[in-house]
């Protein structure tokens, strides 16, 4: 089974699996259920209104719609990736997303490429992918498609969301004894709720070994001091425990 190792700017390093031609296809079938639905409906009201029409307008649109089948399947997989971060229907049932190639969300850019270049993925029997696209998922390292080589970009699967518990429910920052942090105007705006979650998670392990939390809380303490310009630590965890407690009690005033 193949898996993306995910460098983070903290020094961590994240396990992505990515996701097996057998789940891509089985997405895309989901797709093209979606997608025959949306043309039956579509064709009914363009028949229905043809029927009514004495302009011919609607005889017009409906050669538009069934001409335009490869550019109508473009827009429909460009308009989801966009709006969805990466999923269509399909995918967000199996639990599947697009990332970019390093692991990151894909830009507009990379879901436009790889969009475009669906038809020719889906050319040749069998539907929903063809030849081309199923054969390359198959065989490549990364199991992309053309779409994703020209793009950059890759399917993976989604990680499940798992409860972390508070590492100090106790505790609140602007009643601790001694505070290293100073309460200056900005500093908790430079920060945002992905890196409270991931200083939530760090500080909330137990199954790492005693000298590889050691290194790991010093080399997040170490990027947090250089990205918020704050004095030197002492204590790695402490100064991370504090910068936590202190973004904490930041969101619940926000939150009142």
């Amino acid at each position: 089974m193949s898996t993306l190792l995910q460098r983070t700017p903290e020094g961590i390093t994240l396990e992505r699996q990515i996701a097996s031609a057998g789940s891509r296809f089985c997405a895309a079938s989901l797709d093209a259920v979606v997608i025959l639905a949306l043309y039956l409906g579509a064709t009914f009201v363009l028949l229905a209104l043809l029927a009514v029409d004495v302009t011919g307008f609607s005889g017009l649109l409906v050669g538009v719609l069934f001409g335009g089948i490869p550019l109508c399947l473009a827009l429909y997989h460009l308009l989801f990736h966009l709006v969805w971060r990466g999923q269509t229907p399909g995918k967000h049932l199996l639990g599947l997303r697009v990332v970019s190639s390093d692991g990151y969300p894909a830009t507009g850019g990379q879901h436009l490429l790889r969009s475009v270049l669906w038809p020719i993925d889906a050319l040749l029997p069998p539907m929903p992918f063809g030849v081309l696209g199923l054969g390359l998922i198959a065989c490549t390292p990364k199991h992309q498609r053309l779409g994703d080589l020209v793009a950059g970009t890759l399917v993976v699967r989604e990680e499940q969301e798992v409860a972390v518990p508070d590492p100090y429910p106790t505790k609140r920052w602007a009643l601790l004894s001694q505070r290293s942090l100073v309460d200056r105007p900005g500093l908790a705006a430079r920060l945002d709720g992905a890196d409270y979650d991931f200083l939530r998670r760090l500080l909330a392990r137990t199954e790492l070994e005693p000298e590889e939390r050691r290194r790991l809380f010093v080399r997040t303490a170490e990027f947090y001091r250089d990205r918020l310009e704050l004095p030197p630590f002492e204590d790695a965890r402490a100064f991370l425990g504090e910068l936590y407690l202190f973004l904490r009690d930041a969101r619940e005033q926000r939150a009142v």
